[in-house]
């Protein structure tokens, strides 16, 4: 395995890492790592089993930071996910540009809230190749311990709009948030989607993921869309403890869907 650092020129000039098959690896599949709330691209044992089954499998894995987070940096409650969505745009763009990357074969592992980003950003982009969608994030059903987004923004709209800030898990956020959240939330878009999406549930997940996934796959299917909806009885919110069936469904899923991806590396 071959990695190097890279920061996209723009934007909020995120941070990432590249990982690749070999050193000299060029014109193969991407797969770009979408983390979710608070995270990074520092990569957790789940993501660490994807990223080597991805090298054995002949693809480059790339990890990177959105704002507010990692050594990317920022304000994180300034953070949006039209914000996150323009970061991967940024991302992506910066991939398809790289000798290492088949630019008709560049996708997204996404988890989470990083899902929300992903799911967005395959709604205007017509030009990705697929995404994977774990703990999927279509409505506002984030935080619902605490009410949610919608709820929030209802409850409290004329502090919201006078600039005060409201909390959701730990951060305080403004109307921005709140507003960007609920209006632009993917299961408004996700008929706008075209490339292949699997979505990848474990079935131990909290009951508002578990209801996006199914909800997404349905929605998308109803309008003739490829969506494929796979759950794992047992898994967790990210599958690592079932991160073996995890493996084995996506990139299953992955040679179906990229037929002539290599199914190892030379």
């Amino acid at each position: 395995m071959f990695l190097f650092d890279f920061q996209v020129a723009n934007g909020d000039q995120n941070i990432g890492t590249v990982y690749l098959p070999h050193e000299h690896a060029a014109n193969i599949p991407v797969i770009i790592f979408c983390h979710g709330w608070g995270g990074s691209r520092q990569l957790g044992p789940p993501e660490e089993a994807i990223r080597d089954r991805a090298m054995r499998s002949g693809y480059a894995f790339v990890a990177f930071d959105f704002y507010g987070c990692g050594e990317t940096g920022g304000d994180y409650s300034l953070m949006t996910y039209t914000r996150w969505k323009e970061n991967l745009s940024g991302v992506y763009s910066w991939c398809a540009n790289q000798p290492f990357a088949d630019s008709g074969k560049i996708g997204c592992y996404s988890v989470s809230s990083g899902t929300t980003a992903a799911l967005r950003f395959g709604a205007e982009n017509h030009s990705i190749a697929f995404i994977v969608s774990v703990a999927t994030c279509i409505s506002s059903h984030i935080g619902m311990h605490q009410g949610g987004p919608a709820k929030i923004l209802a409850d409290c709209a004329s502090a919201l709009f006078s600039g005060e800030k409201k909390e959701l898990f730990g951060t305080s956020f403004g109307v921005d948030f709140f507003i960007d959240t609920v209006s632009n939330s993917p299961i408004h878009k996700l008929g706008d989607i075209q490339c292949p999406v699997l979505f990848l549930q474990g079935l131990n997940d909290n009951p508002f993921r578990c209801a996006d996934a199914k909800m997404g796959y349905e929605l998308m299917r109803r309008n003739d869309l490829p969506a494929t909806y796979i759950e794992i009885p047992g898994g967790n919110h990210c599958l690592e403890n079932v991160i073996d069936e995890a493996m084995s469904n996506m990139f299953g899923w992955l040679s179906a869907v990229i037929p002539s991806a290599p199914s190892r590396i030379p």
